[in-house]
């Protein structure tokens, strides 16, 4: 006789398996009496008791020890004969108690060998972790791969959002099953994913509609990530707590191409790696001597030194207590009051004012994905206790939902965060008196935003550029992670705590492993939430303010301010007084609410405000696909009041908004100027058809590929432009996890071979001309640079990589090496060196001629420009990343067509031949010297603004932005791609950037109509 037991200790549960021989099942009957939620089952004649799925909930340690008493309480120790652990927490365990510990491949793989031997593959999704196991005939492990440190698309991220939206997990299968369509949401990155969601909802997609796209996003992710091309055989198990998400399993279904049964969720699918190290174990013949399971209760944490000092509230001034209660004027008159209201990700905000600014009532509260229920709610608030008695005179929205709501409510004036939480700063801090405010730290939910003010105007802001790392969702999710709240408790603890943990300002996917594991050492929660306050104000100084000059009086608003921890660490970091004040949470609203007022006394117009009950308004909505090009977009249509307005388009060609200023542009649509001399190239029909792919470097030499190929009698096949199919098809195509438009260029090449090219041209680009006497180089990135044996890697394209042509270039070394290296790739073609050398020329003459064209194009408009005295925005970024409308949501064009901006691409002012600046003379980057020196232009000239357009994952951008900032000479505009299907977070960030360049006007930014 003898119990073998099986711990599997993860980051978010713990699962034990009990094996027992046939002698005893009295033992495991009793221990399953006492305990009912334990399950009894057998293998064989062998009885089998499995736990409860218990949550660690920041006690890894603690919980181990609960459920082995609970076992040993009715098991003689004596009867246990082994005992084996497995999972990413279980090493410090092991270590306490002198146990072996198991592989997770080998231990599940052994499970379902036993269980369920018709199973091929196995996918797990897990609390932090996913896995792809192949297995062969006997059980055996063919092949496997597991996530990164990212948890993107794990169990705990789709926890946090199913609660988020106010939904168990258990209930998003179900919903997800009912929604008609999917919002795009980005996958591979779960902060991104949760921005593309809270844009969703802020347009007007349902909660399970955005649901069901981050299940189809998750699928996605797993499929690219994961499985990476490998082979998927049925039968399949779902396993892990993920696989309780019917939305989930169908979504995977959907993206493999499984019917119903081929892939299934064992009933044991969170205790594979429990029952799987229990057998393991019983096949162990040498044991290990099993100490007492009393030392995990003498277990201390890990003896770490730490030099982070605790936090003190000794330079924090705490005003949001401030707040006097309105007194109305005296005989009951009307009140006229204008509203604002902030709508966020986490919060929505209702402000009403007076007509000399004082706040007459404010209202804080939760959006849960549902800002129209929100919004109704705060209005009925204020309806209940002053409607009877305000004239509203105007309204005024700000926040992600700004523009979605301004419809519903009739918003009289629009604007970005930025300048509304600028203006309700500054008349707090006037009403208040001493020095004016002239800093501003604000942390909203998923939004983080520093503005520098200097006589009223802002004079410098900065934005979380894309990625949600540091914001106050973010500590909500660990602060249930840890089993506290966030309210009270959390500042509590850590202004209690000694030693916090030093988590330095990662990635918020990586910080949330760094807690997991220090967890898993036994780190104290007091220690982990001082900790988690400091890596906050760290992510923010570092990420957001990037040593920009903060001022005397620093204002920190939002309502991650609420949180006295996290302002105890700004103080404690800066040594400088940080001042909350009053209002702090609603700060964007009470701005709107001011701007409204202003709006009312410059134009004296009567306000289209609607009335408080969103309820009584005539509405229908209808969901369609727009087909106007092959974008294919799922756009949203609402009819208020018979007013129709269209969101969801990401062209903005058929359903564009009309400008939201009274700006006209004064110089040349450019985009439309280069695509029609692109077009205007030459071509021919007949002979071997070569694909030339929309992607990368492509993008720079298109007219030397099209005139090289038409002059050798070749048909030139364009990629088609980049919509979601394509974009698709390239994640899932990509073994590695590259930036998105690598991934992309899988797509328009697979794009090529299906319309049946003969060729594809992939040319491996080494580097690009350098200047007249420029000693240093001109690289493409790596990426370009093996691009060609990236693709013939991907399993989906290795197959026809004898279509691919691929010769190297390094047009550094001038037409020669170019001539040589094309002559050998087309020899195979039965091109003669001679032809081949004349399109050869040929091509360059065109590349030069192209590059005359689009400087003298930007010449006259920079001349246009100085004779109007407007300004203009000057777009740096690789051609990629400026000109592929489906990688960068069409930002370019809609900057122009929306907000009347007279918008110029680098490649029409510098070329990358230029000589660099004497301190910026080693850029060896191509990209990077062209970004530079468009930089550098902008510096001399006053009217000239910059937007830098760059990607998630990309290496040069990630430094070579820095230095674009310094040869600027002035705050530049950072937009960062990766796949995101919504544009709400961009449009923020150019209005932002807009208005404090003066381009925006409050009082014009009236909401769109159709």
């Amino acid at each position: 006789m003898g119990i073998n037991i099986g711990l599997d200790i993860g980051a978010i549960s713990l699962k034990v398996a009990a094996l027992g021989k046939p002698g005893d099942r009295a033992v495991l009957e009793a221990v399953h009496a006492a305990h009912p939620e334990l399950r009894l089952m057998a293998l064989d004649d062998h009885p089998l008791l499995l736990s409860d799925y218990r949550r660690i909930s920041g006690s890894p340690i603690q919980t181990t020890y609960d459920l082995l008493r609970e076992l040993y309480d009715v098991i003689p120790e004596d009867r246990v004969e082994g005992m084996r652990v497995t999972g990413s927490g279980s090493r410090n365990i092991a270590k306490v108690l002198g146990l072996f510990f198991e592989n997770e491949f080998k231990a599940i793989a052994r499970m379902v060998r036993t269980f369920y031997p018709e199973v091929r593959t196995i996918f797990e999704l897990g609390g932090e972790s996913s896995k792809y196991i192949r297995l062969d005939g006997s059980g055996g492990i063919q092949d496997y791969d597991r996530s990164g440190e990212c948890a993107a698309g794990t169990g705990s991220f789709l926890d946090q959002q199913a609660l988020r939206m106010r939904y168990s997990v258990e209930e998003v299968g179900e919903l997800v099953c009912s929604a008609g369509c999917a919002a795009r949401i980005a996958g591979r990155c779960s902060v991104f994913a949760k921005s593309d969601m809270i844009h969703a909802q802020q347009k007007g997609y349902s909660p399970a509609e955005i649901l069901r796209g981050l299940c189809d996003a998750v699928a996605r992710n797993f499929k690219s990530s994961i499985v990476k091309g490998r082979p998927v055989a049925a039968q399949v198990a779902l396993i892990g707590a993920v696989s309780q998400n019917a939305g989930v399993a169908g979504a995977l279904r959907e993206a493999f191409g499984l019917a119903g049964e081929e892939l299934f969720v064992p009933a044991e699918y969170a205790w594979c790696g429990a029952i799987g190290t229990a057998i393991l174990e019983a096949e162990e013949p040498r044991k290990r001597s099993i100490l007492e399971i009393h030392r995990l209760r003498q277990h201390n944490a890990e003896e770490s030194v730490q030099d982070t000092q605790p936090l003190s509230t000794a330079n924090v001034v705490q005003l949001r207590d401030r707040v006097p209660v309105y007194a109305p004027p005296a005989g009951g008159g009307p009140i006229r009051a204008y509203l604002g209201l902030d709508i966020g990700s986490v919060s929505t905000n209702v402000v009403a004012i007076d007509e000399s600014g004082t706040v007459i009532h404010d209202v804080y509260l939760r959006t849960a994905g549902r800002p129209i229920e929100a919004v109704q709610q705060g209005l009925a608030e204020v309806e209940r206790l002053w409607g009877a008695r305000m004239e509203i005179a105007g309204v005024g929205t700000t926040g992600s939902g700004r523009e979605l709501i301004a419809e519903f409510v009739g918003a009289d004036v629009v604007n970005d965060e930025i300048t509304a939480h600028k203006t309700g700063a500054i008349h707090i801090s006037s009403t208040l008196g001493g020095e004016p405010v002239d800093t501003i730290f604000e942390i909203g939910g998923q939004d983080s935003k520093f503005i520098a003010i200097e006589n009223g105007v802002v004079t410098d802001f900065a934005m979380n550029e894309a990625c949600a790392a540091g914001t106050g969702s973010f500590l909500e999710e660990q602060a249930d992670k840890l089993g506290i709240s966030i309210k009270g408790e959390f500042a509590r603890l850590a202004l209690g705590a000694q030693n916090p943990t030093r988590l330095g300002e990662r990635c918020t996917v990586f910080m949330e492993r760094d807690v997991t594991g220090w967890m898993h050492k036994g780190e104290t929660v007091p220690s982990l939430v001082a900790g988690l306050a400091y890596s906050i104000a760290l992510n923010y100084l570092n990420r957001v303010v990037r040593g920009r000059r903060i001022g005397k009086v620093v204002y920190f608003q939002g309502g991650t301010a609420y949180n006295d921890a996290v302002t105890a660490a700004f103080a404690s970091l800066l040594a400088k007084k940080i001042t909350v004040p009053p209002y702090n949470g609603v700060m964007g609203a009470i701005g709107m609410a001011l701007i409204a007022r202003q709006w009312h006394q410059a134009t004296g117009a009567a306000s289209r405000f609607r009335g408080y009950d969103l309820r009584k308004l005539e509405l229908t909505t209808r969901d369609f696909v727009c087909k106007a090009c092959t974008n294919l977009c799922d756009m949203k249509e609402f009819v208020i009041e018979g007013q129709k307005s269209y969101w969801g388009d990401k062209c903005s060609d058929k359903f564009r908004k009309p400008s939201t200023t009274g700006r006209k542009p004064v110089i040349e649509d450019l985009f439309a100027y280069r695509e029609g001399l692109l077009e205007a190239l030459p071509a021919v029909s007949g002979g071997f058809k070569i694909g030339l792919p929309r992607a990368m470097s492509m993008f720079e030499r298109l007219p030397f590929w099209k005139r090289y190929f038409a002059e050798l009698g070749m048909e030139v096949v364009m990629s088609p432009v980049t919509d979601p199919r394509i974009s698709a098809a390239g994640i899932e195509l990509s073994v590695a996890e590259p930036c998105y438009p690598v991934q992309v260029a899988h797509g328009h090449v697979e794009a090529l071979l299906k319309a049946s090219v003969d060729y594809v041209c992939l040319p491996v680009m080494a580097d690009a001309e350098g200047g007249e006497g420029d000693a240093c180089a001109s690289h493409y990135c790596p990426w370009n640079q093996t691009l060609p044996w990236v693709l013939k890697s991907a399993p989906g394209l290795e197959a026809e990589a004898a279509r691919f042509l691929t010769p190297t270039l390094h047009f550094r070394l001038g037409p020669e090496q170019i001539k040589k290296a094309l002559a050998e790739t087309l020899r195979r073609l039965g091109i003669a060196r001679r032809a081949s050398d004349r399109a050869v020329d040929a091509a360059f003459a065109e590349q030069r001629r192209f590059q005359e064209r689009l400087a003298e194009a930007g010449r006259k408009a920079l001349a246009a420009l100085d004779a109007a005295g407007e300004p203009g925005l000057v777009l740096a970024g690789r051609g990629y990343n400026i000109y592929d409308r489906g990688v960068n949501c069409d930002i370019p064009r809609k900057l122009r067509h929306r907000y009347g901006a007279n918008v110029i691409p680098l490649d029409f002012l510098v070329t990358g031949a230029e000589r660099l600046a004497a301190e910026q003379s080693n850029m060896f980057w191509v990209s990077g010297r062209k970004i530079l020196e468009a930089a550098r232009v902008v510096s001399e000239r006053p009217n000239l603004h910059m937007i830098y357009i760059t990607n998630f994952k990309c290496g040069p951008d990630s430094y070579i932005k820095h230095f674009a900032r310094e040869a600027a000479g002035a705050p530049l505009l950072m937009l960062q791609f990766d796949g995101h299907g919504n544009d709400a977070g961009y449009m923020t960030r150019c209005e932002a950037y807009l208005d404090s360049k003066g381009i925006l006007r409050c009082y014009q930014a009236q909401p769109s109509i159709h």
